[in-house]
């Protein structure tokens, strides 16, 4: 059972990863230990989806792994070829995490 400051500190989690969302903030009075299982999955897979990001402009700079001033300008003078096949999906991971887990989270204080 989860105090209800962790229920809290829960949803800021929520909200930071998916953004305020009414039907969840509504039921935290019932998260539980499911719903912690849910959102700490739900957080692995939003950062394996940046880090997939941060892999390729790391790719696109040569390798380099520190990203210093003026490494999207190095990136945007790379021919336009190439910029048009990078795939980046920053926003797209936000959505996608949402629609996976919004459910999730809501289907575990019903069970």
């Amino acid at each position: 059972m989860l105090t209800t400051s962790e229920k809290d500190a829960l949803y800021i989690l929520i909200a930071a990863t998916l953004g305020d969302d009414l039907s969840i903030r509504s039921r935290k009075s019932q998260f539980n230990n499911r719903t912690v299982d849910v959102v700490e999955d739900m957080i692995i897979a939003n950062m394996d989806c940046n880090a997939n990001i941060r892999e390729l402009i790391v790719n696109l700079l040569g390798g380099s792994s520190m990203l210093t001033r003026g490494w999207l300008k190095k990136i945007l003078k790379t021919s336009k070829n190439k910029i048009k096949e990078m795939d980046l999906h920053g926003y797209g991971c936000l959505v996608s995490t949402k629609s996976r887990w919004k459910s999730a989270i809501i289907t575990s204080v019903i069970w």
